[in-house]
């Protein structure tokens, strides 16, 4: 290949990772806060009770972990644009039909779980799938300039919808973000989005026998440890950071701590999150990926003591930051690892399988955090738990082992202890 084709591909292949952004921008954390805005006047509109809403989430969070999962065995199969572009069409069209929903429970929840069952295409598997593959060198970083969309989806759709709400209310706003969530993501999809060739030619080699490329997910849970250790620390620090993320407000103003304090601990908590994304994901390409984990876990666990123990305002500040970094970082070490312990071809299953575990984490967090003030009315019970699941995650990296795949995915290899690729030349000493 010619230095000048060298040089094109690796401009070209960074529009992957800037139009993953952009389709992650509009990602799944939408329809949390649009329920968070939106929820309280539609409510309000048909009488009924706020739980209702509540309920319709919970809906849409159990599609979601199944549309996950389901996309990531069809990129597999199928690559990430045939299965992405209907389940795009199906979120944003959701989105866009809550702007006509009657005054009927039965309806909200029956769109709630459309709106679940498109929720994959938003998810990063299909475009992590891509970036993966498409960078053998630079992975980390473009990974973490990928995830770093769902971060700024989650600072940015707060202030749209909210202006959007006030002025046009909550039926055109939800109209106006679903036609966005719906002509966004699936133009990415149709004419962006593609594997490299030869990718794409290993997947259609093996579909002409029969087979599909790589090893089944029942393959993988049996003969891969690497799954179940990385898919029990996804899920154990998502339940931790997402489960405090949740109560950031209500856990400071109980300590008689002034309201916007707590507001500022959580925009902080959201701001690091989006850093950390960048930081792991240039980290990644040059550090072990369990040491650079065991690193942000262990400060996410200073970071649960400090949030729910502290009153000073600076401390406060500081485990937000410390939460924020597990928050953003594990979404691209899960990326990251599974293209290293896993095989190319499984990458989507095996994510999918992750990023669903990640999901029900996030939920349980929630519940049990609550749960925890609602049996004792104070959060200081839920240190011992949060920081034991947070231990354990460090336990799970710690014996993970070196990576089984180089870089380029093709060739299991022996790594050394800090995880950098030992190639053995033809023809060298064994």
């Amino acid at each position: 290949m010619s230095v000048q084709a060298t040089a094109g591909q690796t401009v070209n292949r960074w529009w992957y990772v800037a139009t993953g952004f952009l389709t992650l921008l509009f990602g799944t954390s939408t329809v949390n806060v649009l329920f968070n805005v939106l929820g309280k006047p539609m409510a309000d509109e048909f009488g009924w009770d706020r739980s209702a809403v509540s309920n319709g989430f919970s809906v849409e969070t159990v599609f979601t972990g199944v549309s996950i999962v389901a996309l990531g065995f069809l990129v597999d199969r199928y690559g990430p644009r045939l299965p992405s572009i209907p389940m795009a069409l199906c979120f944003g069209g959701g989105l866009m039909l809550m702007a006509a929903i009657p005054n009927n429970q039965t309806a909200f929840y029956v769109l709630c779980a459309i709106i679940g069952a498109g929720a994959g295409a938003v998810n990063p598997v299909a475009h992590a799938a891509v970036v993966s593959a498409w960078f053998a060198d630079r992975r980390g970083l473009a990974l973490g300039l990928l995830m770093a969309g769902l971060g700024a989806c989650g600072v940015m759709m707060p202030y749209l919808a909210n202006w959007l709400y006030g002025a046009v209310g909550w039926r055109s706003t939800f109209l106006v973000i679903g036609a966005l969530s719906t002509v966004i993501p699936a133009s990415v999809y149709a004419f962006v989005t593609k594997m490299p060739t030869s990718h794409d030619a290993e997947r259609m080699a093996a579909r002409a026998r029969g087979a599909v490329a790589g090893e089944s997910l029942l393959v993988i849970a049996r003969g891969y440890r690497q799954f179940w250790l990385l898919c029990l620390a996804i899920f154990l620090v998502s339940t931790a950071t997402f489960g405090l993320m949740s109560q950031v407000v209500p856990m400071t103003t109980d300590k008689g701590i002034d309201r916007g304090v707590a507001i500022t601990a959580l925009s902080v908590l959201s701001l690091a999150s989006i850093g950390a994304r960048l930081v792991a994901g240039y980290l990644l390409d040059r550090v072990f990926a369990p040491v650079i984990g065991c690193v942000i876990f262990a400060l996410c666990g200073v970071g649960v003591v400090l949030l729910i123990s502290s009153s000073s305002p600076a401390l406060l500040m500081t485990g937000a930051v410390l939460v924020g970094l597990a928050l953003g970082s594990e979404g691209d070490l899960a990326a990251y690892m599974a293209s290293r312990y896993f095989p190319k071809h499984s990458y989507g299953r095996v994510l999918g399988s992750v990023y669903f575990l990640f999901a029900m984490g996030s939920a349980t967090g929630v519940f049990l955090l609550g749960q925890v003030y609602g049996v004792t009315g104070s959060y200081s019970a839920g240190i011992v738990p949060l920081v034991a699941m947070v231990a354990i995650a460090i336990v799970c990296l710690l014996v993970m082992g070196p990576y089984r795949f180089g870089l380029d995915g093709d060739t299991s290899r022996e790594a050394g202890v800090d995880g950098t690729d030992e190639r053995v030349v033809e023809g060298s000493l064994p």
